[in-house]
């Protein structure tokens, strides 16, 4: 039996009741939400049907001694778009290119065609006009294969606050792992579908990649999202990955590196203040492997300042590029 929330069946049966003039009775409601493998009984259909009628205008209809459902005024007829809304259309439609991989950047996009399909045949002949006004430099983006299914698990998981099963395949041990997760929150990095959660495992907040889930299984166990995640979550990582031991990173850079941070990595910041020779860069993180791959790669034009544990890592990091090169032929 699938799990579906109040809201989310409410939900349904308004846009089930949109669908069609003719209307639903209530056992159409029942049948079609059976076909969904949602089991409600009748008598909570008719009480989701009255609580509806206190926020939208249902009309009911006696016909053949059966009582008729509809929501007409629910339903999207001739809407006329703005060209700066048709605009905006375009670019949502862009912006959902690289997601199509995602049940989700699918449905989306789906969505706003099925709202043009409602609309003006004007509309949807604007909107073949301005797309390609807009083009979205994707090069960066991760594109990957996942399983719908997987998605969808994980969805139902995090709005039921319910613990998963996963296998999932590290990519840093190149191995295969049995975790028990409580997934807080779907997040994308530079385009790839990640699921932040409680690993039961680490007894750590983790990061996992969806595609590398290969099974998921739904458990009985709940459990309470923290009431400082959202604030502290964000800052708690360097792009990518996160660690236990927050330290405070400090970097000075200079020259051109400098001027490149502060125009297009000055987010990544907690502070920045300007030097006489170029800024000093100044971040709360754990010290990862991808914090010490960013640093390096502004070669000369950075120097680590503190914490002495990063600096020393750095050095040894060098050395062995040094040691590379003396040694080859």
């Amino acid at each position: 039996m699938k799990d579906m929330a109040q809201t989310e069946r409410q939900i349904f049966i308004l846009l089930l009741l949109s669908e069609n003039k003719r209307g639903y009775t209530i056992n159409d409601i029942h049948a079609s939400l059976e076909k969904w493998d949602v089991i409600v009984d009748k008598k909570t259909i008719s009480r989701d049907i009255d609580s509806l009628s206190g926020i939208c205008f249902i009309s009911e209809e006696e016909r053949n001694g059966k009582t008729y459902y509809t929501a007409d005024k629910f339903r999207l007829r001739d809407i006329t778009f703005t060209s700066p809304e048709l605009i905006s259309l375009a670019f949502i439609l862009e912006l959902l290119k690289p997601y199509q991989y995602m049940a989700m950047g699918k449905t989306s996009q789906e969505l706003i065609y099925k709202l043009l399909d409602n609309t003006t045949n004007l509309n949807r002949e604007f909107i073949k006009h301005f797309s390609g006004l807009v083009t979205i430099n994707t090069n960066d983006y991760i594109t990957d294969e996942i399983n719908p299914e997987v998605e969808d698990r994980l969805q139902t998981a995090i709005r039921n606050k319910m613990k998963v099963r996963i296998i999932y395949h590290s990519f840093g041990q190149d191995e295969d792992t049995i975790r028990i997760i409580r997934p807080y929150e779907l997040l994308i990095n530079d385009g790839a579908l990640n699921v932040v959660g409680y690993c039961e495992l680490r007894n750590d907040l983790r990061d996992f990649r969806v595609s590398r889930i290969k099974a998921i299984t739904l458990l009985e166990d709940t459990f309470l999202v923290p009431e400082d995640y959202y604030l502290k979550r964000a800052r708690n990582k360097f792009i990518h990955l996160s660690g236990n031991v927050i330290e405070q990173i400090i970097l000075s850079f200079e020259g051109q590196t400098a001027k490149y941070i502060q125009e297009y990595e000055a987010d990544l910041a907690d502070e920045i203040f300007e030097t006489e020779s170029g800024i000093t860069f100044i971040r709360n993180t754990a010290v990862t492997e991808e914090l010490i791959r960013w640093i390096m790669q502004f070669g000369s034009g950075v120097k680590v300042l503190n914490p002495p544990s990063l600096k020393d890592k750095i050095k040894l990091e060098m050395e062995k590029c040094l040691e590379q090169y003396y040694n080859s032929k």
